[in-house]
């Protein structure tokens, strides 16, 4: 009776055992989702780990993080306009969170200067247009520095692509590549813009309409990703 109470234990402890074991590989398999890597991809990396770049533990191989980040780059919607924005950010610290945080705040930095970039110029092909008084342009502009700056320290949610690590001395360096909904981050500059010129006369806020949607802002080169990109990507 004894040895079939312990058959029965040494039976359940198995089963709870492979259960375990099967969810630990389901979660894995959920966690990473392995690609081919380009031969591109496999040269930046190789660069990379020659200046003392690895990926952080539990992260993906590099080769795989920037693989994904630049399918990401090339993705766009119906009107062929990104679907992200990209951006890099590098920090170096003592402990390795601290340099995680600001590469990742330099990052959000970056990536709203973009679109902040892109956005000036339409204003400026449009004064050079004659669409545009000069007057109109430099508050448009100065509203947009101020909605850009307001907008870096409020993203949420970023979706980190890599991030990569390397020893120097005392110091752990942290380089971070984000992406944000391309549309997401333009609309929030625009409404962040719409507020900055509400002090202005009702004559002014018309002539500002056409520069606080989004649809404007579809001309000229759109420039999505800053940051180090490896030759054909």
């Amino acid at each position: 009776m004894k040895n079939s109470k312990h058959l029965i234990v040494i039976a359940l402890m198995f089963g709870a055992f492979m259960l375990t074991a099967q969810d630990s590989k389901s979660i894995k398999a959920k966690k990473f989702k392995f690609v081919n890597v380009t031969r591109d991809t496999k040269k930046y990396v190789k660069a990379l780990e020659k200046d003392g770049w690895t990926n952080i533990p539990g992260e993906m191989p590099m080769s795989q993080q920037f693989n994904n980040a630049w399918a990401k780059e090339v993705e766009v919607d119906g009107e062929g306009v990104p679907k992200w924005i990209i951006s890099n950010g590098e920090s170096g610290a003592e402990f390795q969170s601290v340099a995680e945080m600001q590469a990742t705040e330099l990052a959000k930095l970056s990536l709203v200067g973009l679109l902040e970039t892109q956005m000036r110029s339409v204003v400026e092909l449009e004064q050079g247009n004659n669409r545009l008084d000069a007057k109109s342009a430099a508050s448009i502009s100065k509203a947009l520095q101020v909605a850009t700056n307001k907008v870096s320290k409020k993203l949420k949610r970023v979706l980190p692509l890599s991030k990569i690590m390397r020893r120097k001395g005392k110091q752990v360096e942290i380089q971070i590549r984000l992406a944000y909904s391309y549309a997401m981050a333009q609309q929030a500059i625009l409404d962040e813009m719409k507020l900055e010129l509400q002090s202005e006369t009702e004559d002014m806020r018309a002539k500002y309409d056409e520069f606080l949607n989004p649809e404007i802002y579809k001309q000229g080169e759109i420039k999505n990703a800053a940051g180090e990109t490896p030759a054909g990507k």
